[in-house]
């Protein structure tokens, strides 16, 4: 059942702070209670908090409006509701109070600072600390079920980036690029998530996070096209950069340039090798081909639960790559006033090699 697999994370998660002598884990964030009940809140101005002790049931604190959305796990957790014009911070008072008043909390990175401050006024001798290290470990690689959606995600991401570029053509605006990205998804049962979809066109193109807009596609741009969506709580991410009308040799060398940084960076995924190595790999054939400067982000990003979450592809961290982890491999230039190039694939790490959740091609296309 569906319901074991949240509650055995919990189990997990409770181990964990009992080894590392934490006395609980609080948690807020939208994509770990996605993970850890396979239910996705509306995260607005509620407070809505899960207490995972080291030892003992959980307590969920949650606006009385959301209380049905819990429902399935009223057996399993304890579940104190609020309404409009009461102080949630009490219930938190009043957990906090079961809790050993010798051991630290965790909190996740979402908890409000109005609850840490709350707390520590009211537990002076309290030690809490943002991190959610028990979540994240287990979080970091995917099991068998995780990838089925993983890959089910993907497929729906190559269906909309292939009707996108279809529509690509001079005169249609950066925003009716984007629209259709958000419908195709939407028809395919998938949610948009980053909501607007990075659609960049020519000198747009050379910021990486490009806000979407009214500018028209010209003959002889770039345009980068960057989005995601989420099915069953677990996302795509892809990006493509293609080319309205003939190239110039400076676009043509450009693009060859990150094409090939990508498939290196592919290439080299196996268990073991650090992750800093593949951002590595790829930077340092950017940089020998004159655009070093121009490549302006870490290589990746992890993928689950959350669009951009743990591991993180930076050349510092040496954390060794593990089976089962998902991550995006994206490397881009960027020349300002010009254009950008980016190609983005996410992958799950395999013994045998990279599993490729997007298989839309990454060959250059003109149009």
């Amino acid at each position: 059942m569906e319901i074991e697999l949240y509650l055995n994370r919990i189990c997990q998660i409770q181990e964990t702070l009992s080894l590392q002598q934490i006395g609980a884990q609080f948690v807020s964030a939208v994509p770990n209670f996605a993970y850890l009940l396979g239910v996705r809140p509306l995260g607005l101005e509620r407070l809505l908090l899960l207490s995972i002790p080291g030892k003992g049931t959980p307590r969920l604190i949650v606006p009385k409006m959301s209380e049905a959305e819990f429902a399935a796990f009223v057996p399993y957790l304890q579940i104190s509701a609020w309404e409009d014009g009461e102080d949630p911070l009490l219930l938190v008072r009043k957990e906090v109070k079961q809790l050993p008043t010798n051991l630290p909390i965790s909190l996740d990175h979402s908890v409000p600072a109005r609850v840490v401050l709350d707390l520590l006024r009211a537990f002076p001798s309290l030690t809490v600390g943002i991190e959610e290290n028990a979540i994240k470990s287990l979080r970091v690689t995917k099991v068998a079920s995780e990838i089925q959606h993983l890959q089910q995600a993907g497929a729906v991401a190559d269906i909309a980036i292939a009707y996108a570029i279809e529509g690509c053509r001079a005169g249609k605006t950066e925003l009716e690029i984007a629209s259709i990205l958000i419908s195709t998804l939407l028809q395919q049962g998938v949610e948009p998530d980053p909501p607007m979809p990075i659609v960049a066109a020519g000198p747009n193109g050379a910021m990486p996070h490009h806000r979407t807009g009214h500018r028209q596609l010209v003959e002889g741009d770039a345009v980068v096209i960057d989005f995601g969506g989420r099915l069953n709580h677990y996302y795509s991410d892809i990006t493509r950069t293609i080319h309205l009308g003939p190239p110039d040799p400076e676009f043509l060398r450009v693009y060859d340039v990150v094409r090939t940084a990508h498939a290196k960076a592919l290439a080299a995924i196996k268990p073991g090798i650090p992750l800093g190595e593949l951002d590595t790999i790829a930077r340092d054939h950017i940089t020998q081909a004159g655009y070093g400067p121009y490549f302006n982000h870490r290589l990746g990003h992890g993928l689950g639960t959350d669009v951009h979450e743990e591991p993180y592809l930076l050349s510092s961290n040496r954390e060794p790559l593990r089976t089962g982890m998902c991550f995006s491999i994206e490397p881009g230039v960027y020349l300002p006033g010009r254009f950008g190039v980016r190609i983005e694939d996410c992958v799950i790490v395999q013994e045998s090699g990279p599993l490729i959740l997007t298989r839309f091609p990454t060959d250059l296309m003109v149009k």
